[in-house]
């Protein structure tokens, strides 16, 4: 045997300048910035430190703080990947400019409008100190940090020498010298000192500041507008008036956001006086304004741009894009249902709503008590014309809300016939929009704070009703005889409105079936399994199960639950009535049921394939039995169907501490179910 000679040293730079791949379980940047990695998704990542911001106290027992990273699939961009980090404040990590971080099970979020990633109390942080890290072949391993986490994972033998590879081959040019880099976290401190009520503000400055939005959002293409009000008065603002008769000072809207005609005064909600500011979003803060804000919302605005605008006479807010200052959408919406953990400027400013909100009522019954005799008088003849005017508007509206009905109709008719829908199959609801199956299979995230965070949270389920064009593909149970399933009388079925639980006594055992004499109630219990009529629609999940319980399989069959074993007139009749559901799905099953209890008991007997005509050997036994269950099986020959589908949520059994969302022991499961369709005669 050759003993093997150890590299030269040539040899081993030849081998240390390869590109090597990522250590198992880490992905690169670039596949999170570009979206191929799904939101929620926990990964591993290795990068370069290019910023990062001070930690600060939150309002829980978390500090907050982020970093900036790159590698070497985004090396000649400039952009960087933010990672949210929120940690006691021993074990916030704090490197410097070109340092090296590894994050393991760190979470994918889109936040803001924008992907990044978020600790969870699983992520292990850990940072190599860029000036100690060797030039590979040499580990990586004397540059590693002390662990943050006392008890957390800690880098291995790989990860070590992949940062001694990428630090030493990476384009570093977007790694901000120790000044600029240490000027800029300094500066991050000072971010929570620009908040400003509006009363304070002044040209050329940036702030942050909390208000109520107006009006809805007006959206402008390439921006958006809306106006925002704290409930304090700046002179500098734009003035409105609750008096009809005072236009003064009211010289209409720069960016077009009301209308410049005095008239239209009358159409502000509110604040009156010089207590509101409009603000123009650009980018991506108005893609975002325009899709989730609305009138009433709370929103906190940060690092809004305050000058005069367009008329010169009265000071606004510009909301641009600025990545130097953070990442993503800098629009926050505040919930006000939380009081325990709310913004301490945010209750201030609901207080001064209050307060302007009872002096209003007071001014609003003084100036009706004044001039409402005359108003009564000289308007009457304008009165009749703008009710005139107010009602050929309301018409054009209708006709025009008619029309728009009428060609989505037509649309929805055009696509049903295209699909050939079987119309004896009737649901309810036929004015509601259709829903494919992937959209309904697809889970449902939603944003929400916790400990001042911003996180979110995959539902385990949620309360949703939809309409769907399908076609039902399989069934359970497997025979039609166990359609119908029973329990035990009990004394709640006197009452009309009893429903029963799930947990109600039944057994499939025939023998315990026939020991039991008393009363038995029959009830419908299956499940369909539907699958997206629309070839256009389908997708990687274009299938649900939806079970049918007493009263919807009642609706469906027009049929009574009964004994179907002891009845065969009974499971006549649920046959035919399902054949118009599912065609010739139930012999295509049982044919192919008999087909896998054929190949069971010919291979466990060694015999060939009927079509073989040489014994094989016992590898190509199972090679046969492939080949016969991938034979040609007969079409389905049912038609698409709309029906109704409603999704919930059932508590099952968990073990799982982690997974247990519905209390001690159990979790909730998504649930879908058949609802509202008849299978007419």
């Amino acid at each position: 045997m050759t003993q093997r000679r150890p590299l030269s040293s040539a040899a081993r730079s030849r081998n240390s300048n390869r590109e090597p791949d990522l250590p198992p379980g880490y992905v690169s940047i670039q596949d999170i910035l570009d979206h191929s990695i799904p939101v929620g998704r926990f990964v591993g990542v290795i990068g370069l430190v290019k910023d990062r911001r001070t930690p600060m106290q939150t309002g829980g027992k978390d500090w907050k703080s982020s970093l900036t990273l790159y590698d070497k699939s985004i090396e000649d961009d400039d952009a960087g990947l933010f990672v949210n980090i929120f940690r006691p404040q021993l074990e916030m990590p704090e490197p410097d400019a070109g340092d090296v971080v590894i994050a393991t099970s760190i979470k994918v979020q889109n936040y803001r409008g924008e992907v990044s990633l978020i600790t969870h109390r699983s992520t292990s942080l850990h940072v190599y100190t860029a000036s100690k890290i060797p030039k590979p072949p040499k580990s990586a391993k004397q540059a590693l940090g002390p662990p943050l986490q006392p008890k957390g994972w800690v880098p291995g033998d790989k990860e070590h020498d992949y940062v001694a590879w990428l630090y030493h081959s990476i384009n570093k040019d977007a790694v901000p010298d120790a000044t600029t880099f240490d000027s800029k976290v300094n500066q991050s401190r000072n971010i929570r000192q620009k908040f400003q009520i509006l009363s304070d503000v002044k040209d050329c400055q940036f702030y942050d500041i909390i208000g109520r939005v107006i009006k809805d959002p007006f959206n402008q293409m390439d921006k958006a507008t809306l106006w925002v009000s704290d409930y304090t008065e700046n002179d500098a603002f734009y003035k409105f008036s609750c008096d009809p008769e005072d236009t003064k000072d009211q010289n209409g809207d720069p960016c077009g956001y009301i209308t410049a005609k005095s008239k239209e005064s009358s159409n502000w909600p509110g604040p009156y006086g010089k207590r509101s500011i409009q603000v123009t979003c650009f980018g991506l803060h108005a893609e975002f304004v325009s899709n989730e804000v609305k009138a009433g919302d709370w929103v906190r605005l940060r690092n809004l741009q305050v000058k005069y605008g367009h008329n010169s006479n009265n000071l606004e807010g510009f909301l641009r894009e600025d990545r130097s200052y953070g990442s993503g959408v800098q629009v926050d919406i505040l919930p006000t249902d939380d009081p325990e953990n709310a913004d301490d400027h945010l209750k201030a400013a609901i207080r001064r709503r209050k307060d302007y909100e009872k002096i209003l009522k007071k001014q609003q019954k003084s100036i009706a008590a004044n001039q409402g005799g005359k108003r009564k008088a000289d308007n009457q003849g304008e009165g009749n014309s703008n009710q005139r005017r107010a009602k050929a508007r309301a018409e054009a509206r209708a006709a025009k809300f008619k029309e728009i009905e009428e060609h989505e109709l037509e649309r929805q008719r055009k696509k049903e016939a295209d699909l050939g829908l079987n119309k004896i199959i009737k649901c309810e609801s036929s004015d509601q929009p259709i829903f494919t199956i992937p959209s309904i299979v697809e889970p449902i995230s939603w944003e929400t704070a916790v400990d001042e965070k911003e996180v979110a949270l995959t539902l385990p389920f949620a309360c949703i009703m939809y309409r769907a064009n399908v076609r039902v593909v399989d069934f359970l149970p497997s025979k039609l005889e166990n359609f119908a399933t029973w329990r035990k009388t009990a004394e709640f079925d006197l009452l009309s409105q009893c429903s029963v639980d799930s947990d109600s006594e039944s057994d499939e055992d025939m023998g315990t079936l026939d020991r039991y004499a008393g009363t038995k109630i029959w009830e419908w219990s299956f499940a369909l399994l539907l699958e997206e009529a629309d070839p256009k629609e389908k997708g990687e999940n274009d299938r649900l199960w939806a079970v049918v319980d007493n009263k919807q399989g009642q609706l469906l069959t027009d049929l009574t639950a009964s004994d179907l074993r002891a009845n065969p007139d009974d499971l006549s009749n649920l046959r035919e009535q399902l054949f118009k559901l599912w065609g010739n799905l139930e012999e295509r099953k049982q044919q192919e049921i008999q087909r896998r209890r054929a190949d069971q008991k010919r291979i466990a007997a060694q015999q060939p394939p009927p079509s073989s005509p040489v014994p094989p050997s016992t590898s190509e036994q199972a090679q046969a039995a492939d080949n016969s269950n991938n034979s040609k099986k007969p079409a389905l020959s049912n038609k698409p169907f709309t029906c109704c589908i409603n999704q919930y949520g059932m508590m099952v059994p968990e073990t799982d501490p982690l997974k247990m969302n519905a209390g001690d022991g159990k979790k909730y499961e998504r649930v879908f179910g058949l609802f509202g369709t008849k299978i007419s005669s």
